[in-house]
């Protein structure tokens, strides 16, 4: 049931996105200049949900793996809007994704010590109450 959870934002969150993603370009109207940031800030969202996926599950999938999961979803992002009417693929558009995702794992590695993959070894509260530490 904890896997479920601790993943279940990652994945909800990657359904929104193509969600989004399926919007005719005519439909969406952003203020110049403004596209990359919203692209940024939206795979900062997906960056932090992998983490807090990977921190609330304590699973031992390398940050690495995160990121490329992270990436490579940005990148059929892109792919899969080739298909929608009025949207297009753009590389820099494919950028600013993964530098959002790179962002949103950064971001929760800096609060959270439970994320670094050296940090296996249980806490010695969890392992004295035996609780999860949830």
């Amino acid at each position: 049931m904890i896997t479920l959870f601790g993943w279940g934002s990652a994945a909800l969150w990657a359904a929104v996105l193509f969600l989004l993603s399926e919007l005719p370009g005519t439909g969406v109207s952003l203020p110049a200049d403004t596209d990359k940031l919203v692209h940024g800030g939206l795979y900062l969202i997906l960056g932090l949900s992998l983490a807090w996926g990977k921190a609330r599950t304590g699973s031992g999938v390398p940050v690495v793996v995160l990121l490329l999961m992270g990436v490579g979803y940005g990148a059929l992002d892109e792919w899969h809007q080739s298909f929608v009417p009025g949207r297009d693929v753009s590389v820099g558009d494919w950028v600013a994704d993964s530098i959002g995702v790179m962002l949103g794992l950064l971001l929760f590695s800096s609060f959270s010590s439970r994320f670094r993959d050296d940090d296996a070894a249980p806490s010695e509260s969890t392992t004295s109450t035996g609780s999860e530490g949830y």
